[in-house]
């Protein structure tokens, strides 16, 4: 039996499944990236994650694991509660690639809680950038599209910045007006870039109202990440790919984000291509068993597509 599991800053998800790939359970709880969520809530969430799982677990377990956060605790409960005959450990971005386009090569960015840009070859990063945190970086990330969305709200409240629907969102939000004070929880909060992420849903939906603050965070966002991905390709190719993969819940706000970040490489030069995923993150381990079974790319794609549909992302990347 396999157990594939994606933790990270917004979640942790673990699937199940048999050696031809058919589905046995599915568990999901909160987030496990301390830069993202409180030690507490890290334990809670893993606890009731591996709870989930438990009633299944009476075989033995070949694990793929995807953890951005505390994988020790994580795999301590797990083999608490069932016999793990191994644990193999598949990079964040490596996993992406694999979940995104079922292959080994190629060119990823990834925009999630956080978020950088990679060249990867046979399975392996020769090539990054990003990836300093929401401190010193993360720029395009959902947090850093949370934090744009709070510091427009303060420059309006402080009367220098222009009027925004996000006003009233994030006081809602809050449950306290931000026409003169931030409120207190968030900043005296263990995990205050957790909150700014969760703020990404008001920004893309000030950005449908057509609000000219929420649609320029998305503008930004996707010119942020085409400058990471120009950078990655200068510092680290040369590489005829002109396909990128996209990982990572931010790309899925609003469409703008992705049509700046497209439009900024074509510039560059117009053959290059933004593709959304093919499946959840989740199934980087399934994919990659496939691959090792010898299956081809169009192969993998079209049994994943089969055996766990509702994990479907993209349907027309199955073909590209």
């Amino acid at each position: 039996m396999y157990l594939a599991v994606d933790g990270g800053g917004s979640k942790i998800v673990a699937v199940m499944y048999t050696d031809d790939m058919r589905l046995v359970c599915k568990a999901r709880s909160g987030g496990v990236n301390i830069t993202q969520n409180s030690p507490e809530d890290i334990a809670a969430h893993i606890t009731d994650c591996v709870g989930q799982l438990k009633p299944f677990l009476s075989v033995p377990l070949r694990v793929d694991e995807v953890f951005i956060g505390d994988r020790d605790r994580f795999e301590k409960e797990l083999r608490e509660t069932a016999d793990v005959e191994s644990i193999r450990q598949i990079p964040e971005p490596v996993a992406g690639l694999y979940a995104g386009a079922c292959r080994q090569s190629g060119l990823l960015a990834l925009s999630g809680t956080g978020s950088d840009v990679f060249i990867i070859r046979d399975g392996k990063v020769s090539g990054s950038i990003g990836g300093w945190g929401p401190v010193m970086g993360d720029q395009g990330s959902g947090v850093w599209i949370g934090l744009q969305a709070m510091r427009a709200v303060c420059r309006q409240s402080n009367g220098w910045g222009e009027k925004t629907l996000l006003m009233d969102l994030l006081s809602e939000f809050y449950g306290t007006p931000l026409n003169k004070y931030p409120p207190p929880y968030v900043v005296k909060s263990a995990a205050p870039y957790a909150i700014a992420a969760k703020l990404v849903p008001l920004v893309a939906k000030a950005a449908y109202a057509n609000d000219g603050v929420a649609l320029d965070i998305f503008r930004r966002a996707g010119e942020d990440i085409g400058r990471q991905i120009e950078a990655l390709i200068t510092r680290f190719g040369p590489t005829e790919e002109r396909e990128i993969v996209l990982c990572g819940g931010a790309w899925k706000a609003h469409p703008l984000m992705r049509e700046s970040c497209q439009a900024y490489m074509r510039r560059i030069d117009e053959r290059f291509t933004l593709r959304p995923p093919c499946f959840e993150h989740v199934l980087a381990g399934p994919a990659l068993r496939l691959l090792e079974k010898g299956m081809s790319e169009l192969e993998v794609k079209l049994t994943l597509a089969d055996r766990f549909p509702d994990m479907i992302i993209d349907a027309g990347g199955l073909f590209a």
